[in-house]
């Protein structure tokens, strides 16, 4: 038995996120309070939670949803020292100076507690983060917004790296499969087929942290977890009733649409889907809601293959992905999903899979933007890669690979002098001349392409 099987056989007691060593460096480089945003059940509160018993000789928690004591007390505080203060009564240990982690969960139940963050910061003597659902909507309309008292994390589903750890995939296998694209050379053949069978799994699984836990208690049974999606889903769209106000009918449209609109040819989203003759002025807000809810990736059309990206980028003619793969599989059919997993390449998947990699190019923090002009046609991505080169990537979901005319175009355009372009696909990696053809598990390491990866750990200000 070769070593990868037997590895394989015994699940990890705790699923191991990334996001735990961006809490250990903000913890170890920063005075600020950490906000952690992101869409519910990715397991914000439960990393925050092991790393705050884990690093700090004290730790409290409080839950402004489902304490109602404690919601009551703590909003009624007028000011840092009163804060504190009833956090002390709270709390059943002593608040050790230093060395105590403070952690303030669902805060969108009081998002105007943020306005406490800049006295609470400055007061120093103890350590804040403050996290919960839905949070990249709920701060827009906040007077006092403390910025630069505060740093953000977006926290997003486990990335299909993270999946692997959960299926007892060992770091060196996954080493080694970074090092065959630095080198760009093939994965070993029993290493390539073992990583597509996980990869096909993570695609319908996906990477929500109970549903993940879920499919490894479970023995990998992926039939188990198809009931726990459709439920995410649900409450998901139960979330946009609560907090969208009275522009819910409209996000909740867009949410709904988020599965029909990628099985289209093109994969893009069409306004007319919403209301006949819809302008992108009339939902503009409702599309950046499910995106700050992290529900939603929204990846936009540039015209032109040169950095910046942004500076020819349309705002109304854009994709609109799922920010879990396994949720967006769950919304098709359950055939959809015998699909996938049995690698049947009869059905039209192009948008599922690049679903997914466009949710493990933006978990690497890579902004993304796809190619779109009457000269050389569309390109499903392109990322801002070393030395200010672009680099295109195309997915191919087929048999086709090599069929890439828009690619091929793109690549012709002198301007442009792109260095390199990728196709991902099931293939083993190949290379032809500016194009490597790399394996679709490749995705979470193709941060080697770009000057900067999540592995710097870097924090953005938290900006309301």
């Amino acid at each position: 038995m070769h070593p990868i099987f037997r590895f394989m056989r015994w699940r990890l007691s705790v699923l191991r996120r990334k996001v735990t060593k961006q809490l250990v460096n903000w913890k170890n480089h920063s005075k600020k309070a950490l906000l952690v945003t992101g869409a519910r059940q990715i397991g914000k509160s439960y990393a925050i939670r092991e790393f705050g018993t884990a690093e700090y000789a004290c730790y409290f928690e409080v839950n402004l949803l489902l304490d109602k004591t404690a919601r009551e007390a703590l909003v009624g505080a007028e000011n840092a020292m009163d804060f504190i203060n009833r956090v002390a009564l709270l709390s059943d240990r002593p608040l050790v100076e230093g060395k105590t982690l403070i952690f303030i969960d669902e805060i969108q139940e009081y998002p105007e507690i943020v306005t406490l963050m800049k006295a609470l910061t400055e007061d120093e003597r103890y350590s804040f983060v403050f996290s919960g659902s839905m949070l990249g909507t709920e701060f827009k309309g906040i007077s006092s917004f403390p910025v630069g008292y505060i740093e953000q994390l977006v926290m997003r589903p486990m990335d299909f790296e993270e999946f692997c750890w959960a299926v007892g995939v060992e770091q060196r296998f996954l080493d080694q499969v970074r090092q065959c694209l630095r080198e760009r050379k093939p994965v070993e053949g029993y290493l390539h087929d073992i990583m597509m069978r996980n990869y096909r799994a993570y695609i319908v699984a996906g990477g929500m942290p109970e549903v993940v836990q879920k499919y490894v208690d479970s023995g990998y049974s992926l039939a188990e977890t198809r009931a726990m999606q459709t439920l995410l889903v649900r409450q998901y769209a139960q979330d946009i009733g609560k907090y969208a106000g009275n522009r819910a009918f409209e996000v909740r449209a867009i949410f709904d649409q988020i599965p029909v609109q990628l099985e289209g040819a093109a994969h893009r989203f069409k306004l007319s889907s919403l209301r006949d003759a819809a302008r992108m002025e009339s939902f503009h807000h409702d599309f950046l809601w499910l995106v700050n809810a992290g529900v939603g990736l929204q990846v936009l059309q540039t015209t032109e293959a040169r950095c910046p990206l942004k500076r020819t980028e349309q705002a109304s003619k854009f994709k609109l992905y799922e920010s879990d793969t396994g949720m967006l599989v769950s919304r098709y059919p359950q055939s959809t999903a015998r699909s996938i997993y049995l690698d049947m390449k009869d059905p039209n998947l192009g948008g599922v899979y690049e679903n997914v990699v466009a949710q493990e190019l933006t978990a690497l923090g890579i902004s993304l933007w796809y190619y779109q002009s009457e000269q050389a046609g569309e390109v499903d991505f392109l990322i801002e890669g070393r030395n200010g080169k672009v680099v295109p990537v195309e997915v191919k979901s087929g048999k086709k690979v090599r069929a890439h005319a828009a690619l091929n175009h793109l690549l012709d355009i002198r301007d442009y002098k792109i260095p390199e372009a990728v196709v991902v696909s099931r293939n083993n990696l190949s290379q032809e001349g500016r194009v490597t053809y790399a394996p679709l598990y490749m995705t979470f390491c193709l941060d080697e392409l770009t000057e900067e990866s999540v592995g710097d750990f870097s924090f953005a200000p938290a900006l309301p």
